[in-house]
């Protein structure tokens, strides 16, 4: 189990931290079932992304996407049984890995057609398609990005 470790670092090691290693757990996100190795959860990215909104004041579509997203958390934070601790605010419901949060998001965003300033600007903000495998290929193809 520990061979990936160099061999001084497994001397370094107590018994209480290696028994403390073998014993944590590894939380997996809703949607896509990877764990969530980002624990940021849907609420505190929601809030951020309210945040972020409201610098749009005059945006006709502003609180039918906050209802929107709201509701999306709510829903899923009904359905997560076993979640990781958020980082941001402490508490277990990091049930969503703050990529498959944002890429509901995105998606939702381009149903709703808004302004493109919109969705670059959101992917300036929020952007966790590290690996640009997904939405941001979608955002390139639409010249957000």
């Amino acid at each position: 189990m520990f061979q990936f470790l160099h061999v001084h670092s497994i001397k370094m090691l107590s018994h209480k931290n290696i028994m403390a290693f073998e014993q944590e757990r590894f939380y997996e996100c809703l949607d896509c079932h990877e764990v969530v190795s980002n624990p940021l959860c849907p609420e505190c990215l929601s809030f951020q992304i309210e945040a972020w909104l409201s610098s749009l004041s005059s945006y006709p579509l502003k609180d039918k996407i906050l209802k929107r997203i709201k509701d999306y958390v709510k829903a899923t934070n009904n359905l997560a049984e076993d979640t990781t601790m958020c980082v941001a605010c402490g508490k277990p419901q990091a049930s969503l890995c703050p990529y498959c949060f944002t890429n509901y998001v995105f998606a939702l965003l381009k149903c709703l057609r808004v302004h493109r300033e919109i969705l670059r600007e959101f992917l300036q903000f929020f952007n966790y398609d590290f690996e640009h495998i997904s939405y941001s290929k979608d955002a390139e193809k639409l010249g957000v990005i």
